[in-house]
């Protein structure tokens, strides 16, 4: 099997270095930016083994594979999506195992091949119930389905929607890095880390605000 395991990050390493794209060579300029509702509707669609030239045969099941051939299968696959800017992005940690069974059980996909807007792999078919899919218990529908249950829309005030931006961010922060979630605290959401200059994790967005740095911007008029 490892003869076998390394042809096939040989051949996954050809297909991330010779992507091959569907548009004509021209020289983009500013205007020809599209918003990404319109590149999802006009994005030319195509198989993204044939794409690729890896099929979905030649990935072996993550039972006949031992954790470490998993491990850099896994990272091979990620790095070539993300050169066909059709990346496998998770919103919680999932074990390698699941995300590799994953892009092997949908691999036989159609991609959208997008120049201006990032394109996401699917994680699974249309139609399929929640916590069904590859996924299983890791199901991403099913995480966001969880995370918005209770929210309804309605009028809030700022510092309520401040309030419920900050719920839903400790949500998702204890769902993705479990017992590490306070190292990605959304302090600029939390209203007792402000002080009488505001947020002081504000990520430097205050000072555009500020009038006196206003004022030395203003130094090529003197």
């Amino acid at each position: 099997m490892e003869n076998y395991v390394e042809q096939l990050l040989s051949d996954i390493d050809y297909a991330t270095k010779n992507v091959s794209w569907p548009f004509a060579e021209k020289e983009l300029q500013l205007w020809d930016w599209i918003p990404d509702e319109e590149e999802n509707k006009s994005a030319p669609i195509r198989s993204l083994e044939e794409w690729t030239g890896i099929h979905k045969e030649q990935l072996p099941p993550a039972e006949m594979l031992s954790d470490e051939q998993v491990n850099r299968l896994l990272d091979a696959l990620r790095k070539m999506l993300d050169e066909y800017n059709w990346s496998f992005v998770l919103q919680t940690q999932v074990p390698e195992r699941i995300q590799y069974a994953t892009i092997r059980e949908n691999f036989d996909q159609h991609a959208k091949v997008k120049r201006w807007h990032m394109g996401f792999f699917e994680l699974c078919r249309p139609g399929t119930e929640h916590g069904k899919c590859a996924l299983g218990e890791y199901c991403q529908c099913a995480f966001y389905a969880e995370l918005f249950k209770d929210m309804i829309d309605e009028e809030l005030t700022p510092d309520e929607e401040r309030a419920r931006e900050l719920e839903i961010e400790i949500r998702h922060l204890t769902r993705k890095y479990g017992s590490e979630w306070m190292k990605y605290y959304p302090y600029h959401l939390d209203k007792n880390y402000d002080d009488e200059n505001g947020n002081s994790y504000d990520y430097g967005f205050d000072d555009f605000n500020n009038e006196e740095d206003d004022d030395e911007d203003d130094w090529w008029r003197r």
